[in-house]
């Protein structure tokens, strides 16, 4: 929605405005593709409900939702108790690894979050 405003023609005293819209939209991207790089990385299955991810063991709070483009999974850290949403995206895994953890999550079972 926002590239369609900024290539819709705007006039030339709305210069100023333009280019703080477009600053914005820029920054906003980078900051997104920041975040996407950040929590980039290896995901290890474990028992008992857990995976290792980022160098961290993380326990599956609730059943993950899943869908055909990717699966969410609330996480808690088994350390520090934070809290976290992971999109798991099923173009980011190989189609038959794909299936395989959809079935291994879909058979185990999960505390429930509080």
């Amino acid at each position: 929605m926002a590239a369609v405003v900024l290539l819709l023609p705007w006039p030339l005293n709305y210069l100023p405005v333009w280019l703080l819209l477009l600053s914005l939209v820029v920054l906003d991207c980078v900051r997104s593709q920041r975040r996407i790089n950040a929590r980039h990385g290896e995901i290890k299955l474990l028992d008992n409900s857990q995976l290792h991810w980022l160098g961290r063991d993380w326990l599956i709070l609730g059943t993950p939702w899943m869908s055909r483009a990717g699966m969410l999974l609330r996480l808690r850290d088994t350390t520090t108790a934070r809290r976290h949403l992971l999109w798991v995206a099923s173009d980011s895994v190989d189609q038959g690894e794909w299936r395989d953890l959809r079935r291994v999550l879909a058979e185990q079972k999960y505390q429930p979050p509080h």
